[in-house]
């Protein structure tokens, strides 16, 4: 737990770890990951899009979760929920600039308090 207090608590890598999960939701929805048609296409098997783009939105919800633990704004994971609720709907997904202005105020704001938490105290020294 100490290294990923570690790693999120510096602004920096809270920034690129959200934006490798954030490109993928924008490159996905291309190849159908969040269709209705895609359902159809696998004879209602789950496509494998689906779950990348299910796996990424749920990482960025972590990972805000967990960044704003650290800067003390429990709220942020709210952002990316919001953003990936826009993005799996089926009639709000034709709004797209809705979860990029959800992602960019997560990141903001996520980085906005860049603490850079200092590393916990060695107990064993």
């Amino acid at each position: 737990m100490d290294e990923l207090r570690r790693l999120m608590g510096k602004g920096n890598n809270f920034l690129w770890l959200y934006l490798a999960l954030m490109v993928p939701t924008y490159i996905l929805p291309y190849m159908g990951s969040n269709s209705l048609l895609a359902g159809v296409a696998t004879f209602g098997a789950t496509a494998p899009q689906f779950l990348v783009h299910l796996v990424c939105l749920i990482a960025l919800c972590v990972f805000a979760h967990l960044r704003g633990k650290i800067i003390d704004k429990t709220w942020l994971v709210a952002l990316p929920i919001a953003a990936g609720v826009f993005d799996m709907t089926p009639i709000l997904n034709w709004i797209p600039l809705v979860p990029t202005a959800l992602h960019v105020a997560a990141l903001v704001i996520g980085m906005k308090d860049d603490a850079d938490i200092p590393p916990p105290e060695d107990t064993f020294s």
